[in-house]
């Protein structure tokens, strides 16, 4: 099998179909499906009826997890990965639409370049403009502290792809003999800051991260968790644990430090905010 592809639904039914009917309408149209491609869905204890849903819609056109807790980003993922058969691991996001062949497209660049380990396509938002924080370099505590842009990546000559030190896991595809190379996704990540870890241990490894230039899809992005001072807690402990794990305790330390200030900011924002309410 060549594809297997792995969606995380947590409260999103209507979105998780959409992104399933896209994919095997794709599957349908090159020939992948049912031989080439197998759809796994985890369902990280929704509790709205998504189970039920998926189920009754699907049937054994997906292969559904039902978790009696949320396991965050990673833990789930991997859960899929682990019943996974595809010798490419598509590990895509409820919230994204496709129309686009990316499986073909990254797949053909696998083929082209063996040293690729990773490869996302190009993230779209709904108005078709490029998503700005789809990919980029490794965050530094000294980038983060002077503002400093990313800087300029450029497409190898010739080669269809943009070299990049990180994707993001909306739509990462990875090869599964770098996938077990890695051991996984680390599950000590709930949300954010997993898939940038993933692809530096990628590069450590000595696999290539890249995008592929030739496709895309629409990312409608941060649809299963509203925006709150509770949600910038969770990516400020993923962020913490990154820069612990790959700068060690002293910048971790100094990160939280210099976040402070901000962090007091957005509380009294919040509580201005109920309030007034």
């Amino acid at each position: 099998m060549l594809f297997s592809v792995i969606i995380i639904n947590y409260k999103t039914p209507q979105l998780t179909e959409n992104c399933l009917d896209g994919l095997f309408a794709l599957g349908e149209k090159n020939s992948f499906w049912p031989n080439d491609l197998e759809v796994i869905v985890i369902d990280n204890n929704s509790g709205d009826g998504s189970v039920e849903g998926l189920q009754a819609k699907y049937g054994k056109k997906i292969k559904l997890i039902a978790n009696q807790k949320n396991l965050g980003f990673a833990g789930a993922n991997n859960q899929g990965a682990a019943i996974a058969q595809g010798d490419f691991l598509f590990f895509l996001n409820s919230d994204t639409i496709i129309s686009a062949d990316v499986l073909s497209d990254c797949l053909q660049l696998f083929r082209q370049d063996e040293s690729l380990g990773i490869v996302s396509p190009h993230l779209l938002l709904p108005d078709g403009s490029y998503q700005q924080a789809a990919f980029g370099n490794f965050p530094k505590l000294k980038k983060l502290i002077f503002k400093r842009q990313q800087k300029n990546l450029e497409p190898k000559p010739d080669s269809g792809y943009l070299a990049v030190d990180w994707v993001s896991g909306c739509a990462l595809m990875i090869k599964r003999e770098a996938f077990a190379a890695l051991k996984g996704w680390d599950k000590q990540f709930f949300l954010y800051f997993e898939d940038i870890d993933l692809c530096r241990r990628a590069w450590q490894q000595q696999y290539r991260v890249a995008v592929c230039l030739s496709t895309s899809l629409v990312h409608l992005g941060g649809q299963s968790l509203a925006p709150s001072l509770a949600k910038r807690r969770v990516y400020y402990r993923s962020q913490d644990y990154y820069f612990r794990k790959h700068h060690g305790r002293t910048q971790a330390a100094l990160l939280k430090i210099l976040r402070l200030p901000y962090i007091i900011f957005l509380f009294c924002q919040e509580k201005i905010r109920n309030f007034s309410l």
